[in-house]
């Protein structure tokens, strides 16, 4: 059986919130129970089960037994999102059945796993579960598990809360269609990894938590023989992954990394909606991607201020400005800064963000862009990436080399548009190199890196002195500050003075260089 279920890591507040949500009570289809549990992992000693994607445990449900073997499947979602094969029979006292029928191959692929070495437990889940059996709007049954309690592996302990919607009856998306209810605000922290993965870091490090890291893109993993369709679902699975890492990394931290890896995620799923439209439709990706966009303006103020702080006025003082003066302008800027963040949480815990997490991960779970009406979907659905790929990229490619050609002649808006097109063209490339590899892909993605870092002064100058100046600045009623914007928009000036040639000189190399899908 594959058992599918979204995992959201809750805090205290969030558990004593579901408790009154009105919106349980109307999904409710039985009395809910709770159960006392206690799982006891099983593995070699050096884990072997762990490394072959399978988890055997021996369960305790009141004074019941049953064992449970799960397989991870070939492709794992993102956005917390699990799914596997799961094999659960009951047996007698606490011992571990490894032969008798066997329909689905469950245990001997734990005794291939195992390879004869002796299997031992390796940690215990002990928690408290309430259970609720819910009617999911629009369709389907889901069950909600709350789950409290702790991973025990010798003397280390670590502490579970987590909710777990389980997919009963229905499609996927019947799952996101609960979330979406019980979950209406967030910031909504979804599970990375599952209570396994967790209790044998426990067991290995004394730890059950990795810690928390912005994140940036994946790499694909698909080849050229895979169908368009499984492409986009997969860029997108990475993008929703990417996205809601960094959602939480925002909420929960100050590090300068999450809003930066945040934006990019957005920006690189509406880069992909727009490469992928012609053959999904455009239609159904439409409100998805006007959200992105503005949630990509939003999380924008925070990582401008980021930059101003670090890069920015952080370079100007490397060219001698005077202490006092930075100091006084940091201090402004730190102080925005706070406001900023502040404000960007408020607005990705509300209902909108917490929203688009959820339809996201229905959207792409549940084929959203499916449209029975349009007869031809299939065939291009079908086609394969290798044979799409190259019109794809041209398509990018040709957009951003007319905007370029007269570079030099392009002022600050035109330069920015130009800047824009190419981040289009460097996550579209991103999606589709690894399906060429070799080195004129390499030469192609250096090119084209070089050319964006060459805008980085410029970019920084128009950012600097749009935030720098006028009434509503930061420091503006303070000399010292003052001082030191002035100094920092003239080490600017200077820079893009220098690289302005470099500019130039990346731009021919980059319009000289053989696009690598030809």
């Amino acid at each position: 059986m594959t058992e599918t279920e979204l995992k959201i890591r809750l805090e205290e507040a969030d558990r004593a919130r579901l408790d009154g949500l009105p919106a349980l009570a109307g999904l409710r289809r039985a009395e809910r129970r709770t159960e006392s549990l206690v799982s006891i992992y099983h593995d070699t000693a050096d884990h072997r089960l762990a490394a072959a994607g399978i988890s055997l445990r021996l369960r305790r449900i009141g004074r019941r037994w049953v064992e449970t073997i799960k397989r991870r499947t070939g492709s794992q979602a993102e956005g917390g999102l699990f799914s596997h094969l799961e094999r659960e029979f009951p047996v007698a006292r606490r011992r571990l059945v490894l032969e008798g029928p066997d329909p689905d191959g469950a245990l001997a692929a734990v005794r291939e796993a195992a390879e004869g070495a002796a299997l031992a437990p390796v940690f215990e889940t002990r928690v408290k579960r309430v259970v609720e059996r819910l009617a999911a709007p629009g369709g389907g049954e889901v069950e909600l598990a709350i789950d409290e309690g702790e991973i025990v592996a010798g003397e280390a302990r670590a502490p579970i809360r987590e909710a777990e919607l389980e997919l009963v009856s229905g499609e996927v998306a019947a799952v996101y269609a609960v979330a979406r209810e019980l979950f209406p605000t967030g910031p909504v922290r979804f599970a990375t990894e599952n209570k396994a993965a967790r209790g044998y870091r426990l067991a290995e490090t004394g730890g059950a938590d990795a810690p928390q890291r912005p994140r940036g893109a994946g790499t694909p993993r698909f080849g050229p023989e895979a169908t368009v369709e499984t492409a986009a679902r997969d860029v997108f699975r990475d993008c929703l992954g990417q996205i809601a890492v960094n959602f939480a990394v925002v909420a929960d931290s100050a590090a300068i990394e999450g809003p930066h890896q945040l934006r990019v995620g957005l920006r690189r799923l509406r880069t992909a909606f727009a490469a992928f439209g012609p053959s999904l439709g455009k239609a159904a990706m439409a409100p998805l991607a006007a959200t992105a966009k503005e949630m990509g303006r939003v999380v924008g103020d925070l990582r401008d201020a980021d930059v101003l702080m670090s890069e920015v006025v952080a370079g100007a003082a490397r060219l001698g400005l005077d202490p006092a003066a930075r100091g006084a302008l940091d201090a402004a800027l730190e102080a925005r800064r706070d406001r900023v963040r502040e404000k960007v949480r408020t607005a990705l815990a509300g209902p909108e963000a917490t929203a688009f997490l959820f339809d996201l991960g229905a959207f792409i779970e549940g084929r959203g862009w499916l449209v029975a009406s349009d007869y031809s979907q299939t065939a291009r659905l079908a086609a394969p990436i290798g044979e799409v790929a190259p019109g794809l990229l041209a398509r990018r490619h040709r957009r951003a080399m007319k905007l370029g050609r007269r570079i030099r002649e392009l002022d600050a808006a035109g330069l920015h548009q130009l800047r824009k097109e190419l981040k289009k063209l460097r996550y579209t490339v991103d999606m589709f190199a690894p399906l060429y590899g070799g080195g004129r892909a390499r030469d192609y993605l250096r090119a084209l890196k070089e050319l964006q870092d060459s805008f980085g002064s410029l970019n920084d100058a128009v950012m600097a002195g749009e935030a720098l100046t006028g009434p509503e600045a930061p420091g503006a009623a303070d000399p010292a500050a003052q001082r030191a914007v002035g100094w920092t928009l003239g080490a600017l000036a200077v820079q893009v003075g220098d690289d302005r040639p470099r500019l130039f000189e990346h731009w021919d190399r980059l319009a000289d260089t053989r696009p690598f899908w030809r």
